[in-house]
């Protein structure tokens, strides 16, 4: 029924999006058309999660696991990867994002943030549960492995070629694009499938996705759906067979 009716507002939205925002230019960036398009993508991780089961077995778990609060190995991990997340995303992450005069506008950055990302960390475990689907007598590290690559593959094309040209306001250079990868995005996965992979804490794997896409919502001051505020749309070259990729501000070519 979840499914159904995610699917059913899924389509009124496309069809909401095609009638208003179809023949939008690519050089004007709409707040308006960014939030339902974002709207559109939170209803497809939804339905993804339900479809793999990753959101029913969300559901059915516990935040921690009985005896993970007295196992001081469980109690390290998880300090280390909340840590973690708190100082890439909230201070690296945050510190080193163009936000072209956009206003701080906390309860709609704040719905974005958690709808971002607790749907962003459902829809990573639905590769979860796709990668135990395909390989159920597999070794956890095989498992792991797979999850990763196609969380990683998923990420590249879709953060580069749809995410950052038509939902988020420009926010980076090259520069900080190419160091924001390595220092936050990689060991972010990195560091939390393998969490998940060893405790399972569900919850936990979707707060830390959650927190750090926080960070992003308020970090480049997402406006608010109803904002007419003019702001950069991202820069855009030619990426994989021609579509455009988000390339980055640039001054100079400004």
């Amino acid at each position: 029924m979840l499914i159904g009716i995610t699917l059913a507002v899924m389509g009124l939205l496309l069809l909401l999006y095609a009638v208003r925002y179809r023949r939008l230019p690519p050089g004007i960036w709409s707040a308006p058309a960014a939030w339902l398009r974002a709207v559109i993508y939170f209803g497809f991780c939804l339905a993804v999660a339900a479809c793999s089961g990753a959101l029913q077995a969300a559901l059915a778990s516990p935040v921690v696991y009985p005896g993970q609060s007295s196992d001081p190995w469980w109690l390290l991990s998880t300090a280390v990867v909340t840590v973690f997340i708190f100082v890439a995303y909230w201070g690296y992450w945050y510190r080193n994002t163009l936000r072209f005069g956009r206003k701080l506008d906390v309860v709609p950055q704040l719905v974005f943030g958690l709808c971002w990302g607790i749907t962003t960390g459902l829809y990573f475990l639905s590769f979860w549960h796709l990668a135990v689907t395909i390989g159920p007598h597999w070794p956890l590290w095989l498992v792991w492995l797979l999850a990763y690559a196609l969380i990683s593959l998923w990420q590249a094309l879709w953060m580069g070629m749809y995410w950052d040209v038509y939902v988020s306001p420009e926010h980076d250079t090259p520069a900080s694009i190419r160091a924001k990868v390595p220092r936050t995005h990689i060991p972010n996965m990195t560091l939390c499938l393998t969490y998940f992979a060893v405790y399972q804490n569900y919850w936990i794997f979707i707060a830390l996705q959650t927190v750090a896409l926080l960070a992003a919502s308020f970090g480049m001051r997402m406006p608010a759906p109803w904002s007419r505020e003019s702001t950069p749309a991202p820069r855009r070259v030619p990426g994989l067979l021609g579509l455009p990729r988000a390339a980055g501000y640039e001054p100079d070519r400004d």
